[in-house]
């Protein structure tokens, strides 16, 4: 047996459904049928399981349920969990404000005076409303000072903490943030119906964001295990005058301020913080990202294993040409000469070397529209160089074009828009970076350090399904559509 049989079979007893008609409603000869509900055999495709469930009438929550345990009994748990939990986070990816309205709310309830400095002794918090208060006050009060530190010893999935950190993070662009947290080694924990770990990055992205000094590392262990054991005070937050050690639920807590203490408490956490890994590498000049793209570039090239360009709009800084930088990098910009040689080397090497049919480039249409409308790319910081101008942006997108018979191009098949501010991915199997620009239109890099991640990344991409993806005479005729009715409109319009 399967755990799709097991559903089938489930099914077809409550919904007291006949396995005759059943079968040939789908086409299947019943014997077929049988070996499927028994888990000897598996249904040829989607369709078929499709099919089923409109037979049985399926509710949408019995649908997806039967839709997961086909595809889980096709690739197994782990695996399913894992892209379904890359898929998730790449559709809701956005750089969302935190909730400035619910967390002040709270600011005003909240009357406890913890930053005071120089108490002594321990003050004990219980229940969950208290806990929260506290936690409140300790990051407000770190948080307004102009150089204020925070330490968290958190897990991710405690969501008002890390609304918190984003929301502060936000308005102070001075606040360091060092967060130590446990990364699952245990590729079972599945019982929530998703990666933990991918959750994690899901809930981290929106800090590394928020414009503040983020420092995000991590170490490992069994987190079911570590979550049900009886710990006392498992998580902890560390300001100038202050610390709290909470329980795993957040429903006690007890506050220290004594300063031989919290120099104990600091000494202890910056140890852990030391022995841990940096879940990413932040890139935050431009020169810095440059470096770090060139050596990624000559690292694709050095490996055996494929390559893949994940972006909303195409990846077209390597079609970039030395007259294009000339004419629009800004005069006044540090290194400018420096870097037209950098990124025309950079162009030369990807079209030399990279662009190749161990490379895959994803794209869509929706980015192509947004390239020719703002003449923007999305791998450059907007204050660095003007709009490309209009025949510019035709010639960029044709040459794109014409790298299919060099490369893979693959235009994603959107039911809807992705989001502006979306999430652009460059992996191989050993090593590749995150980008994505924040609300303030500030370019973040990061370059991807923990392994399951990675992974996770890359088996996603590689694994795309054709039914995801438009064909290339598809791809062809929507971008020449697009780009005709750019020339018609602009032409209405005086502008070419």
């Amino acid at each position: 047996m399967s755990v799709f049989s097991d559903l089938l079979s489930e099914y077809i007893t409550m919904k007291d459904v006949g396995v005759y008609p059943l079968s040939q409603f789908c086409g299947l000869d019943r014997s077929f049928m049988y070996k499927i509900i028994n888990g000897k055999r598996n249904p040829s495709g989607e369709d078929v399981v499709r099919k089923m469930a409109q037979f049985m009438q399926l509710t949408p929550r019995e649908k997806t349920d039967f839709m997961d345990a086909f595809y889980i009994t096709q690739m197994g748990e782990e695996v399913y969990y894992r892209r379904k939990s890359v898929g998730e986070l790449i559709e809701t990816f956005s750089c969302r404000e935190g909730k400035k309205e619910y967390i002040f709310h709270e600011a005003e309830i909240a009357k406890l005076e913890l930053n005071g400095g120089g108490g002594s002794g321990e003050i004990p918090f219980r229940g969950t409303v208290h806990v929260r208060h506290a936690i409140l006050q300790l990051f407000f009060g770190e948080a307004v000072k102009e150089d204020g530190k925070i330490s968290v010893l958190v897990q991710p999935d405690f969501d008002f903490a890390m609304e918190l950190l984003q929301v502060f993070g936000e308005q102070n662009p001075n606040l360091t943030i060092q967060h130590l947290f446990c990364m699952n080694n245990n590729e079972k924990m599945v019982s929530m119906r998703k990666n933990y770990n991918l959750s994690c990055l899901q809930k981290i992205l929106p800090i590394c964001a928020c414009g503040c000094d983020y420092r995000a590392r991590y170490y490992y262990d069994n987190v079911t295990a570590r979550l049900n054991e009886f710990r006392l005070f498992p998580y902890l937050i560390l300001t100038e005058h202050c610390a709290l050690a909470f329980s795993a639920d957040y429903q006690n807590a007890l506050l220290f301020r004594e300063e031989t203490t919290l120099r104990m408490m600091r000494e202890m956490f910056e140890g852990y913080f030391k022995q841990s890994e940096p879940l990413f590498e932040r890139l935050d000049t431009v020169q810095s990202q440059l470096g770090y793209t060139e050596t990624l570039i000559r690292h694709f090239i050095a490996s055996d294993s494929p390559r893949y360009f994940f972006q909303r709009m195409p990846c077209l800084s390597g079609l970039l040409t030395a007259e294009m930088l000339e004419r629009h990098l800004v005069k006044e910009m540090p290194g400018r000469e420096q870097m037209i040689r950098a990124v025309a080397q950079y162009a030369k090497v990807m079209q030399t070397q990279v662009l190749d049919k161990k490379t895959t480039m994803f794209f869509s249409e929706d980015g192509i529209k947004s390239f020719l409308e703002t003449g923007r790319v999305d791998e450059y910081p907007k204050e660095c160089y003007s709009p490309l101008d209009f025949d510019e942006r035709i010639a960029l997108i044709r040459r794109f074009l014409a790298l299919r018979d060099r490369a893979n191009l693959r235009m994603i098949r959107e039911t809807k828009e992705r989001a502006e501010h979306a999430l652009n991915i460059s992996v191989n199997a050993n090593e590749g970076y995150l980008l994505f620009q924040t609300r303030t239109e500030r370019l973040i890099y990061l370059g991807i350090r923990e392994p399951s991640v990675l992974m996770a990344f890359y088996d996603y991409l590689e694994s795309m399904k054709p039914e995801e993806l438009c064909t290339e005479e598809e791809m062809l005729e929507r971008v020449e559509a697009i780009l005709h009715e750019f020339v018609a409109c602009h032409s209405r319009e005086g502008s070419i």
